[in-house]
């Protein structure tokens, strides 16, 4: 009888084993896969930081060329003095660029249920919380959309085709000059002084460059942060193995 007990014994300590065993292989292959899908969303804020970056230059550059038409309606000499910037931002000044987000590995970690990868609560909280904030703002992207078509059609009939091909051709050289005659140059700046629903949007265009110079700062640091809150944790189990 004790010989049964003893056999019994050793059998349900053989299984606590073996379930032990199983318990700590497949604690180590979801720390394994939680490693590994932060690093992965680390790599996707790196690309995100790339897009507002440019996103945030370009607003930038765009902004300046807006207050520059601004100001020329009422002083002909900075046309004169900046006859190509003055032709080129009459098409690009209203151009919309919507960084995209890499939301590719967290989406993955969401939708597999898998979100508990991410042990640190505080953590999984500040990643939730980026996505949600970098959804958000997408969902108002069609404004940006809007008034960049408003002001393709409001800037008709101020250049001539062979001025909007100039533009198009040599937008990334802004440098190049654009050869005009004297006259010419003064039919196209009456054209566009008098164009009063271009003035119009060129106040609504003002505001979306600074609202997205606004949210461009706001995203990148959200983006630093997260990044380094990742960086942090990966560390900090990098230490603990």
């Amino acid at each position: 009888m004790q010989y049964v007990i003893g056999e019994i014994i050793l059998v349900v300590i053989g299984i606590l084993i073996a379930l032990s065993i199983n318990n700590w292989n497949e604690a180590s292959k979801n720390e394994a896969l939680g490693t590994n899908y932060l690093i992965r969303i680390s790599k996707d804020l790196e690309n995100d930081l790339l897009e507002f970056d440019d996103a945030h230059k370009l607003a930038q550059q765009r902004k300046h060329r807006v207050s520059f038409l601004q100001e020329a309606i009422n002083k002909p000499e900075l046309v004169l003095d900046s006859t190509s910037y003055f032709i080129q931002s009459i098409i690009t000044a209203g151009y919309t660029f919507n960084p995209t987000i890499s939301n590719h590995s967290f989406e993955e970690l969401k939708s597999s249920g898998r979100l508990a990868l991410i042990e640190d609560e505080k953590l999984r909280v500040s990643i939730a919380k980026y996505y949600d904030f970098a959804f958000n703002h997408t969902q108002w992207d069609f404004l940006s959309k809007d008034t960049q078509l408003k002001y393709n059609e409001y800037l008709r009939g101020i250049l001539n085709q062979e001025q909007l091909n100039w533009v198009l051709s040599n937008y990334y050289d802004p440098e190049l000059p654009f050869e005009i005659s004297k006259r010419e140059l003064d039919d196209i700046y009456q054209r566009f002084k008098s164009k009063k629903d271009f003035h119009y949007i060129l106040q609504q265009t003002y505001s979306d460059k600074h609202e997205a110079i606004q949210y461009m700062l706001s995203a990148m640091k959200s983006a630093e942060d997260l990044k380094q809150e990742i960086l942090d944790e990966l560390s900090t189990n990098s230490k603990n193995e």
